[in-house]
């Protein structure tokens, strides 16, 4: 490891209070990943499919993105393609100029951190406000993320609240995650109201529809592209994948892996730019626009490198959350966009950052817990080779180390003269310039030397007892747990959907409400009086219920699919305080593949989204609070 870096690592292992905070918040999300992948039939069977995809698209990645290209077109779409981070810059900036954009709302998006995009745009004129929640704490701290789901996971709500406190968000000394989200909403909701342009990244881009598919659970990405009239995507190459269908795995596994959920809030399906609202045409505009960046920047030049399968990476943290140099360091010790495991492999061939792939402790935790397979381990080890034998990576071994690894005879006698020389060689050892790089790059200090080596314990311990179903000589490895569901659909629908925080009512429950087009016309066959919602997005702002119409529901992640089609503008879903669903009752299908291979049959609708639960956020210290952005409460009333 180089001095900078270790000397960095160390930096912050010295802040005791922030190591201890930052383990328990990392470990508790991956504790929530594991017990929700505990409930997903056949999770390796998904992962392994997940990998397969993506290899497959990674080796016909040019004929994707001219797929990619020619459909989106075909709906309506201005493809642009970006060799480095600077043209996708550039490109950006071009748009907005033509559009006389002043003011815009990015939604989260790692691609745009790799940019620089908010201080390119920021030294051209253009205010750029982050509206994700997390990510608008540490532009208003002034830092990046520290990770790459949570990007302020490595602030404490004390912190957070004497910011805003600052800022004139809040009262001093204010600390609840609850209020203090609230007074986030409060800030941004103007910005969404004002805003001449919405930028988000991308989670996928479906090549065959000239899709692009973004979650997300604040609602902060529909409002930003909503309610201003160009939508612009910055997103990888490495994005792409070819079919619709293949979204079922991507859904099932990536929610699970990120935050834990068994589906993000909403899934946003983008196929073509918006339509005009009758608000809209009636004052003489035209339909929106949608632009999408598609970014190589040394993505391209990561195959035949131990980064290549890197590229399959769907940016969902969790390699982050295991890693126990990321756990002891956060992310701001790497000092670049990517941190942890996944930065570890990305390093050396996007950014020529050598020595990270020594900040590696090689324990295959990450490998075991990414959810499209990559070996991040084995590919942390294929560098050091690699860059090794270029000359481009010292040897990190201590003097003579690797004369003594090649004689195991001798390794061992040396093994036991320093046992034989107890607390004084040990001390020495702790005391080498190899063993302080080691402890600064995130490792517990070297242990004490055992009293035994391990061939010794070995030799000595009693017989195991070989169970007769267990073949001599192999290692027995539990089944993985298969979830068997005997309830019915509705009950699955039921229970998933309360866990997300929604609500199944009757009619009788109905509030008072306004509704869109569609519903209300639903609603009075139902015997139900509502207004008509407003259509303009300074009168829906605030409206206390509005009753849409939903599909489809999908029991597993307990979930209602909404298309766009179906209301005059999206924003209807997003504005109001509470939105009702409704839906009928025998539009249910059990898993995300049912529900992907009806889609098939039918052309996509321009743009679609999954609604699970209300707006919600967990970035304040991990407290769930309800209401980040959008509607704070979803109410589902099921159709006879």
């Amino acid at each position: 490891m180089s001095s900078d870096l270790a000397t960095k690592f160390a930096a912050v292992l010295r802040r005791t209070d922030f190591v201890e905070r930052h383990e328990q918040a990392v470990r508790y999300k991956a504790k929530k990943r594991d017990e929700t992948i505990a409930l997903i039939p056949r999770w390796n069977e998904r992962r392994a499919r997940a990998r397969e995809f993506k290899a497959s698209a990674r080796a016909d990645l040019p004929r994707l993105i001219q797929m990619f290209s020619a459909r989106a077109a075909e709906c309506g779409v201005r493809v642009w393609t970006a060799a480095t981070a600077h043209e996708a810059n550039e490109i950006v900036l071009r748009i907005s100029r033509s559009h006389g954009v002043e003011r815009v709302a990015k939604s989260k998006s790692m691609t745009t951190e790799e940019c620089g995009l908010n201080s390119f745009l920021e030294q051209h004129g253009i205010s750029v406000t982050d509206t994700d929640l997390g990510e608008r704490i540490v532009q208003m701290f002034e830092e990046p993320p520290s990770h790459i789901v949570t990007p302020c996971i490595h602030r404490s709500r004390e912190e957070i609240g004497e910011l805003f406190a600052q800022h004139g968000m809040c009262e001093p000394g204010e600390t609840d995650p609850t209020r203090l989200t609230e007074a986030a909403r409060r800030a941004l909701r103007s910005l969404f109201l004002g805003a001449d342009l919405g930028i988000t990244g991308a989670n996928f881009l479906v090549a065959e529809t000239g899709t692009v598919v973004v979650i997300e659970n604040e609602a902060n990405s529909l409002l930003g592209t909503s309610l201003s009239r160009v939508h612009i995507v910055v997103a990888g190459i490495d994005k792409l994948i070819e079919r619709i269908p293949q979204l079922a795995t991507f859904l099932t596994v990536l929610p699970p892996s990120s935050t834990g959920q068994r589906l993000t809030t909403y899934a946003t399906h983008y196929t073509g730019p918006l339509l005009a609202s009758e608000a809209e045409r009636a004052a003489g505009l035209g339909d929106h626009e949608l632009h999408i960046v598609l970014l190589d920047n040394g993505r391209s030049g990561l195959v035949g490198t131990p980064a290549e399968e890197a590229l399959a990476c769907i940016r969902c943290g969790a390699c982050l959350n295991v890693c126990p140099v990321y756990r002891r360091v956060g992310g701001h010790a790497y000092d670049w966009v990517y941190p942890g495991p996944i930065g570890t492999v990305l390093a050396p061939g996007l950014v020529g950052r050598d020595e990270w792939v020594k900040a590696s402790s090689l324990c295959g935790a990450c490998t075991e817990v990414c959810p499209v397979g990559i070996d991040l381990a084995r590919h942390i080890h294929d560098w050091r080779g690699e860059l090794r034998g270029q000359g481009r990576l010292a040897n990190p071994l201590p003097p003579g180390m690797a004369f003594l690894l090649r004689k195991p005879a001798l390794w061992r006698g040396s093994l036991s003269v320093l046992r034989r020389l107890g607390p004084v060689a040990a001390a020495v050892a702790r005391r080498t310039r190899w063993a302080k790089q080691w402890s600064a790059g995130g490792a517990r200090r070297l242990p004490e030397i055992p009293s035994q080596t391990f061939r010794q314990w070995w030799t000595a311990r009693p017989a195991p007892v070989i169970s007769p179903t267990v073949v001599p000589g192999s290692i027995p490895v539990p089944e993985q747990r298969t979830v068997v569901e005997t309830r019915d659909l509705e009950t699955q629908f039921v229970e998933a959907l309360q866990e997300a925080g929604g609500e199944l009512i009757g009619v009788d429950a109905l509030p008072q409400l306004v509704a869109t087009r569609r519903a209300a016309g639903v609603l009075t066959s139902l015997g139900v009086e509502s207004g008509l919602a407003p259509v303009t997005k300074l009168d829906l702002d605030g409206v206390p219920w509005l009753a849409a119409t939903a599909r489809r529901r999908i029991a597993w992640p307990g979930t209602l699919w909404v298309d766009f089609d179906d209301l005059d503008s999206r924003a209807q879903l997003v504005l109001p305080e509470g939105l009702v669903l409704l839906v009928p009752a025998v539009e249910l299908v059990g898993t995300l593949d049912e529900h992907y291979e009806l889609m098939a049959a039918d052309a996509m609708p321009r743009c679609g989204t999954f609604v699970t639960g209300p707006s919600k956020t967990a970035d304040i210290e991990q407290a769930l609070v309800f209401g980040a952005h959008g509607p704070r409460r979803l109410l589902v009333l099921p159709l006879p």
